[in-house]
């Protein structure tokens, strides 16, 4: 555990000079917005940290209006509220797999995740006051971001999945 605590602070460390950059930038859409493009999805994506070689020295770090986001390859992860209080919590990761790509977006105060991990894709709905996941649904692992319509996310391969 202290490892990990460590390597999240040095990640942080890194990360601070990458978002103040980025502080000046369009503030993230939290609400479908009747102007976007039909086809432009409302995830983002992550950015990645670690060696490319090597997927079990990777993390993936992403903020929201709520929290600062580390995710570790391993589906474990930790939130840094804007109080700067830490908690951990955990995404459905299956035995030896390891989270390749993550995309985030908020969803009514909730946390959308939707990554790769290895041959298996997932859409976790995650409470960001509880840190407890709500939902876990498995997609196909070539997934594209998908579009919100509507209350569903409607993928590119047809699926939809309702998000009420």
């Amino acid at each position: 555990m202290k490892n990990f605590v460590v390597v999240c602070l040095l990640v942080l460390v890194a990360a601070v000079p990458a978002c103040a950059q980025g502080s000046q930038a369009e503030p993230r859409r939290l609400v479908e917005d009747p102007q976007r493009s039909n086809s432009e999805s409302a995830f983002t994506l992550a950015e990645r940290f670690g060696e490319a070689d090597q997927l079990e020295r990777t993390f993936f770090v992403f903020s929201t209006s709520v929290a600062k986001y580390i995710l570790r390859h391993d589906g474990f992860g930790e939130v840094t509220s804007h109080a700067g209080l830490r908690r951990v919590f955990s995404v459905k990761v299956g035995a030896r797999e390891r989270v390749e790509r993550v995309y985030s977006m908020e969803y009514e105060g909730d946390l959308l995740l939707l990554y790769q991990a290895s041959e298996t894709g997932y859409l976790v709905r995650l409470s960001q006051k509880t840190r407890k996941v709500k939902a876990v649904l498995t997609v196909s692992a070539d997934f594209t971001p998908p579009v919100l319509k509507d209350h569903r996310l409607v993928f590119s391969d047809g699926a939809v999945v309702s998000l009420n």
